[in-house]
């Protein structure tokens, strides 16, 4: 990735940019790996608050890195700030190399399980779809209504001058508010169970995504979407914890990944849903019908958990 993004910063037509970039999301299973050598290393009793932390970390950084990039690149311009990031990743590949001790078994390409041994390993093959299912759903919520915030806020806001300002703060507050509410929400589930904990905060999200249509002020907004950032910050923390107790170490890797793969799909899905749905029937009814597909989302991982339980 690191190299990668030195040619990106060395790129002298759009078509180079782009396959680039394409390149660099080819090589986006930092993520997946890093959740699974978290879930196999620590306690599972202490998955949550680890996955949790995992998450705040994730939080940190999507709203630090735009705020550094947007500053690199009034500063030096918009090249250099390729290869600073650059110089970040390689950073951080040296740390992982010499700093990240790994209990780990290598295993032989004969003993490598396909995909559908994969499946029968697992405790219950319906309830991690179901997961899988449940990340993708989250990422359609939150991702439906980036589109239209800005239009939204213009509308409540009327005519001032700081609309881009109010644009963003308004669109950073669930960031801040799931940086601080991701490990401790994660350490209660460790004690009272993550499946208590996903079900709750999907409640939350559809009772604090409904009033999003109706508010008046970008205030009210704003605090509401405070509070949506600290439930959301239990989402998946929540989902990844019930991957680990349904999977082995074995196979965390790749139940990580097709899990990554699911909420990449629904980073896609999501913004042209909420864009669609803007463009034929307004904003204000983007809200509510994500508050509906959160809600759906609430009764089909309600019952797929419920189902575990019945013996």
């Amino acid at each position: 990735m690191g190299i990668v993004m030195v040619l990106m910063g060395l790129a002298q037509n759009i078509w180079q940019f782009l396959i680039l970039r394409a390149l660099l999301g080819l090589l986006g299973g930092f993520v997946p790996n890093a959740n699974a050598l978290i879930a196999t290393q620590v306690p599972r009793n202490k998955s949550g608050w680890a996955l949790g932390t995992l998450s705040t970390g994730g939080v940190g950084g999507a709203l630090l890195g735009p705020m550094a990039g947007g500053l690199l690149a009034d500063s030096y311009g918009s090249r250099p700030v390729f290869f600073i990031t650059a110089s970040v990743l390689i950073l951080c590949f040296f740390v992982t190399l010499f700093c990240i001790r790994e209990k780990f078994q290598p295993v032989s390409k004969k003993e490598m399980l396909h995909m559908r041994e994969v499946v029968t390993s697992l405790k219950n093959p319906k309830l991690v779809l179901s997961l899988f299912v449940t990340t993708l759903i989250i990422q359609v919520a939150t991702g439906s209504i980036a589109p239209i915030l800005t239009l939204y806020v213009r509308e409540l806001a009327g005519n001032v001058s700081n609309v881009a300002f109010i644009s963003g703060m308004i669109a950073s507050v669930p960031g801040v508010a799931a940086l601080l509410s991701a490990p401790r929400l994660g350490k209660l589930g460790d004690r009272i169970g993550p499946e208590k904990i996903l079900i709750t905060a999907l409640i939350f999200s559809v009772l604090l995504l409904i009033p999003m249509s109706y508010v008046q002020t970008p205030l009210q907004l704003g605090i509401l979407r405070f509070l949506l950032g600290a439930a959301d910050g239990a989402l998946l923390p929540a989902v990844q914890t019930l991957l680990v107790y349904n999977s082995s170490n074995q196979i965390a890797g790749r139940i990580f990944s097709y899990n990554q793969s699911f909420r990449d799909i629904g980073n896609v899905t999501g913004p042209l849903m909420g864009a669609a749905i803007s463009a034929n029937y307004g904003f204000r009814a983007v809200f509510l019908v994500t508050a509906g597909v959160v809600l759906f989302n609430a009764v089909y991982s309600w019952n797929s958990l419920r189902r575990r339980r019945i013996p």
